[in-house]
Parts: structure tokens; C-alpha cells; sequence
């Protein structure tokens, strides 16, 4: 394959565009696998020619080689996968295409560290101590005197208060990262920002279905229209995704991107399920070597900043707890 075109949109939108001949396409023809059992008809020449596409671009002397000189060439640190289109397609001559990507814009990063996050574990319902009681203490409770009683619901609560303080310092890790949005400013190419909006979006409706409320349940609870709640939405995915953004400047600035004996081992233990379907090469590395940096500046931001601590004893209410987002 030969790269024709690397073209920059906007700042942070790339295309690469880029040919295969004839005799590369032939051979994605010819690699083609056997029908499936039981299938009497052969795929059409449309479906045939589809396919060939994907195995030439997949394959390792396919598209892999291109994706590496286009990024040399730009200096490139990419942010996505390509998403492929074909433009042209002939058996006598082969194929053109472009692949659309996002890579790293121009951006200023502020400070990094001296963060500070609370540690806010939810208040438990009596209703919730009770229950424990009941499924894993009840032998116990009914046996025991008054005092006994009380001092198994103190217990009880505070192993609750033990789990719930765990949840809430991940909670609070999390907060404390997504401070480093606010000090990562420049420009974001505008449909990645709503890439990540709408993927913000279908979370949230997931995290709605999951506790059985509906999104005007949710409103009213809140107080907000369905303006105010999107515009809010915009301005956190966008939050988030400069913090995501934030973590590679700071990788760059305190050395923190591993070596490739780390990209190596993390290559070797890739899992589908966790890390995605593999694409090429080029690529594959790509998303290894900037998770672990990302992890790394994450944890250097937080060794260098404070979480402070949850409250002694547990906040015990009487009422329902409150629609989380």
C-alpha cells in the first residue's frame, strides 16, 4: 500500500489517504476463508470485494506500514482508531481509501499536582443495617440481650461505613484526576468533543435503567430542565475528556511513558474483553503504551496531591437514598 495524502482539519482531525494496486487486492481475494458449512451460495462479487478490502488493510504488510510513516512523518501522538472509508474500488486496479483519526492537539497544560479531593462515603439507611442483620446476623440478633442488639447494629454499620469509605476513596480518586480537565487548555477538534458527549450520555441513561428511574424522575429530583442537564453533560464530558488529555502532557513532562520491554509484556497479556478487539500492529502498541502512561501520570498525580480523609462515624439516615448520576 503507498500513502497519498496525510491532511490536517481542524486541529486534533487527521486523514490519511491511501492506495493498494491490483495485485494486492487479488491476494485478499485469494485468502479469502471456505463458506461457512451448509451455505450453497457463493458471496457477491460486492461482499467479496468488501471483504478482500478489510483483509488487505488488516493484514501485516497492509495498511500497518502507511499508518507508521503517516504518524513519523507528522510527529503524530494519536488519540483513536481510524475509521476506514473507501473511495474507490476496481478489480483491474485495486483500491483507494482513507482512514479519519484524532491525534493530540496543541494544548497547555497547567498544574498537575496539589489536587485536593474529599473522601465522601454515602450515608447508610437504617433500612440497610437491618437487612444485613437479617440475612447474614439474625441468629445472633435474635439471641442476643438489648445491649447485644445494639452493639451488633454498631457493628454492622461500621463494616458498612469500612465498604462504603472503600467505594467512596475510588470515587474520590477519580474526582481528584478529573481536576487536571480544568488546567488543560487549546483547542479540541469538535467531533471528537461530541463523540464523547454522546458516549457520556448512553452511560448515564445505562446508570438511570440500572437503578429503575426514569430521566424526568431524575430532573425532578435534581431541579433542572433538560437544557440545563445537557449543557451540564457538555461541559463534564468535555472535562473528562481534557483530563484523559491531560494525563499524556503529563506523561511527556515527567518522563513517564514506558519502555518497550512494558509495551511488550502488556501487548502479551491483551485481553478482548478489557482492552478491545486487536486491529493492527501500529495500533495495538499505540493503545498499550499510552494506557500505561496514562495509568503512571495518574499515579504520580495522586502521590502528589491529597485525599482527605471521610468522617469518623457513619452518616445513619432514615430516608431513600438519592438518584446518583
Amino acid at each position: 500500500m503507498v500513502l497519498e495524502h496525510l491532511m490536517q482539519g481542524e486541529p486534533g482531525a487527521w486523514k490519511v489517504v491511501f492506495r493498494a494496486d491490483a495485485d494486492e487486492l487479488a491476494r485478499a481475494l485469494a485468502a479469502a476463508p471456505p463458506a461457512p458449512a451448509g451455505r450453497s451460495e457463493p458471496p457477491s462479487e460486492e461482499d467479496a470485494l468488501a471483504d478482500a478490502v478489510n483483509r488487505a488493510i488488516l493484514a501485516p504488510d497492509g495498511f500497518d506500514p502507511v499508518w507508521r510513516q503517516a504518524v513519523e512523518q507528522a510527529g503524530l501522538e494519536v488519540l483513536t482508531d481510524p475509521d476506514f472509508r473507501l473511495t474507490a474500488l476496481n478489480r483491474a486496479e485495486g483500491f483507494r481509501a482513507e482512514a479519519v483519526f484524532y491525534a493530540l492537539p496543541p494544548l497547555t497544560l497547567g498544574r498537575y499536582t496539589g489536587f485536593t479531593q474529599a473522601v465522601e462515603p454515602r450515608p447508610i439507611r437504617r433500612l440497610a443495617i437491618e437487612l444485613e442483620i437479617n440475612q447474614r446476623h439474625g441468629d445472633e440478633e435474635r439471641a442476643a440481650a438489648p445491649a447485644g442488639k445494639a452493639e451488633l447494629r454498631r457493628r454492622v454499620a461500621a463494616e458498612l461505613y469500612r465498604k462504603r469509605c472503600q467505594q467512596a476513596e475510588v470515587l474520590a480518586r477519580r474526582k481528584l484526576i478529573l481536576q487536571l480537565g480544568d488546567e488543560v487548555s487549546g483547542p479540541l477538534p469538535r467531533q471528537l468533543v461530541g463523540e464523547n458527549y454522546f458516549a457520556e450520555q448512553r452511560r448515564f441513561h445505562l446508570s438511570l435503567q440500572a437503578q429503575g428511574v426514569s430521566f424526568d424522575q431524575f430532573l425532578q429530583v435534581r431541579g433542572q430542565t433538560v437544557e440545563q442537564f445537557r449543557a451540564e453533560m457538555h461541559a463534564e464530558a468535555e472535562r473528562k475528556l481534557r483530563s484523559r488529555l491531560g494525563l499524556l502532557l503529563v506523561a511527556d513532562k515527567e518522563a513517564l511513558w514506558p519502555d518497550d520491554a512494558a509495551v511488550d509484556a502488556a501487548l502479551a497479556a491483551w485481553d478482548e474483553r478489557r482492552d478491545g478487539a486487536p486491529t493492527f500492529p501500529a495500533n495495538d502498541r499505540r493503545k498499550a503504551r499510552q494506557k500505561l502512561a496514562s495509568a503512571r501520570a495518574e499515579e504520580y498525580i495522586l502521590a502528589h496531591s491529597t485525599l482527605l480523609p471521610p468522617p469518623a462515624e457513619p452518616v445513619v439516615t432514615e430516608g431513600v437514598p438519592p438518584v446518583r448520576p
